[in-house]
């Protein structure tokens, strides 16, 4: 699948919410400014967010040779500390589990039950690792453009419509549901109402993809205060773990469709 919130991958799913105006037969804006004040508003609050944890759910299809799709997912657990340190710990819904640390010096992105690491020398910040893992090492790491400092510039520059389907409830928290789009992608996010608009819920359809698949995520517990210690984005192999080499392209879910 192509990045957009998609490393982290945007808009309308496929049963399309039509606003009244164009229910109307007017024509509604490409843009409307309540929309990208709403995304505004929630880019400016990640990439001000100096620490934060989260937990995202999420899911996605694959489309197979015989024209079914199949659903996969994995539970994501990230804690970040801006401006040069995140670690995540990935398991996967058939209980593999992965994980992937940057100390503002050091890649690391290892398989637990394989029992087999990567790393990669870095330094930078968060921008500059995920850009390097994902275009320079070509390795896959869904959602991390949300935690860009840059993530509102992206937004600006990928959506070519945007408008307000409504208000909604996910997982208890109050939110505005906001669908976008380009010509690659259909998003929607559902991003929370109050003084801290993190998104509650993001689906992508990959409209030109064979079959139009899907991926979501589900993000709770959000915590803008965490405990971050260095430690904690720190890689220590295991005593019996193999090390081997990144490998441009490589894809630890590829096969899943087979």
């Amino acid at each position: 699948m192509r990045s957009f919130f998609l490393g982290l991958a945007a808009i309308v799913g496929t049963a399309l919410v039509v606003p009244a105006k164009a229910a109307d037969n007017v024509q509604a804006p490409a843009i409307e400014e309540k929309a990208m004040t709403s995304l505004t508003r929630m880019a400016e609050f990640l990439a001000k967010a100096q620490q934060f944890s989260v937990t995202a759910n999420i899911g996605y299809d694959v489309a197979q040779d015989w024209g079914q799709k199949l659903e996969f997912g994995a539970t994501r657990k990230i804690v970040a500390r801006r401006p040069d340190r995140i670690a995540i710990d990935i398991t996967d819904r058939d209980g593999n589990r992965r994980g992937f640390r940057f100390d503002g010096k050091q890649i690391a992105f290892f398989g637990l039950d394989e029992k087999v690491y990567a790393t990669a020398p870095k330094s930078g910040d968060l921008d500059a690792v995920i850009t390097y893992f994902t275009r320079d090492l070509r390795m896959p790491l869904p959602l991390a453009e949300l935690f860009s400092n840059n993530l509102l510039k992206i937004l600006k520059e990928r959506v070519s419509e945007a408008y307000v389907v409504g208000d909604a409830t996910i997982g208890g928290t109050p939110c505005e549901q906001l669908a976008l789009r380009n010509d690659l992608v259909d998003i929607q996010v559902w991003v929370a109402k109050g003084d801290k608009p993190a998104p509650q819920r993001i689906v992508l359809t990959y409209k030109l993809e064979n079959g139009q698949p899907q991926f979501w995520s589900d993000f709770r517990d959000w915590n803008f205060a965490p405990e971050t210690p260095d430690s904690l984005f720190t890689f220590t192999p295991a005593e019996d773990a193999r090390r081997i080499q990144f490998v441009a392209g490589m894809d630890p879910d590829a096969g899943k469709n087979q």
